[in-house]
């Protein structure tokens, strides 16, 4: 059964369209910049156009989900058939509302119903992750190993994109950081033409997409030792451990709020807490943000199969950005990790 036969049956309304890029992907496993995917109690149907018919028919050959090219069918005369339709409120813009309210139809929300079948990853979905986190693990290595004095940010954040796209990634899961001395004490620094000099500490925070699903990793280390970043090592250290403590102690049953803790607990100790200014995580999918949150608000339980970053950071403004990020999963009860790099503090 394909998946957009599961979701169908999971919400019960005579019909569900679904016009999201993100969730056509999730329903069909095929990536297109339009269309829709609607199900009724006989059959499946990606209605799209003549640049992706082709193609669509070929990917969705035996799965059940019939291909429909928009020039022979109109979506709009389609639906009328259909007295009710389920579509993803949070999603919609409201004139798209309004447009089906004013047909008649009785719209139904499939919005919380997408976030559950979403949160719990399949075996194909999660190796397809790991293969974006080895592609970017990948990429880091080869870029660390070509860092020269003078570049700056923007070339650094560009050449990782590059590499990553060489290595067989699809794109990008979001916009580079790369962050180069006290620029990293912003979480989230737009990479510009600082450039690189000898014994700045480095920030890179990257992922990209392979068989549409995400990676999410952040290293931080130091380019060069001039002997003047003792306080950086050590709070170093404790970004370290607070990781490291979620990874050994996370289990499965935890909320997001106690995984949090773990890591704000370990930083407290060093009276760093106060630094680290974001969430530990979020769940990573086909989107780079997706349900869980791992942070002081989620009491949302961490359970098999659900993918999350785990990130805690240490920020001091103008002056220090540290953060140690993998993307992981809950499995048989435990965190386990989907990067294999060395997570000690590096210097090149």
């Amino acid at each position: 059964m394909n998946r957009a036969r599961k979701f169908y049956e999971s919400v019960g309304a005579e019909a569900v369209l679904t016009k999201k890029s993100y969730l056509r992907l999730y329903l069909t496993g095929f990536e297109s910049s339009a269309g829709y995917v609607l199900s009724d109690k006989e059959k499946d149907i990606f209605f799209t156009d003549s640049r992706y018919t082709e193609a669509a028919k070929k990917a969705l050959a035996g799965s059940g989900i019939e291909v429909i090219d928009t020039a022979d069918v109109k979506v709009d005369e389609y639906l009328r058939q259909y007295k009710q339709i389920a579509m993803p409120f949070e999603l919609l813009l409201y004139p798209e509302y309004k447009k089906f309210a004013d047909m008649g139809f009785e719209l139904v929300d499939d919005s919380e119903l997408f976030t559950q079948a979403m949160t719990i990853k399949t075996a194909d979905e999660t190796a397809r992750i790991q293969k974006a986190c080895d592609i970017a693990e990948e990429a880091l290595k080869k870029v660390q190993g070509q860092l020269k004095e003078g570049m700056t940010e923007t070339e650094v954040a560009a050449l990782i994109e590059y590499t990553m796209m060489c290595g067989g990634a699809r794109e990008v899961s979001f916009n580079t950081i790369a962050c180069f001395g006290g620029n990293a004490s912003q979480p989230h620094h737009v990479p510009d033409e600082t450039k690189l000099k000898f014994g700045d500490p480095v920030l890179i925070d990257f992922g990209c997409k392979f068989g549409g699903y995400c990676s999410d990793e952040t290293r931080t280390f130091l380019f060069g030792d001039d002997g003047k970043h003792e306080d950086f090592k050590k709070a170093y250290e404790k970004v370290y451990e607070a990781h490291m403590r979620v990874l050994e102690r996370g289990r499965a049953g935890m909320t997001g709020r106690q995984l949090d803790s773990i890591a704000r607990d370990c930083l407290a100790e060093a009276d760093l807490a106060k630094y680290f200014t974001h969430s530990l995580g979020h769940g990573i999918g086909i989107n780079i943000h997706e349900f869980p949150r791992l942070s002081q608000a989620s009491e949302t339980p961490i359970v098999d199969g659900m993918v999350f970053s785990d990130e805690p950071g240490v920020y001091v403004d103008g002056e220090i950005g540290i953060r140690i990020e993998d993307s992981c999963r809950m499995e048989n009860g435990k965190i386990e990790t989907f990067m294999t790099s060395d997570k000690k503090l590096l210097i090149l």
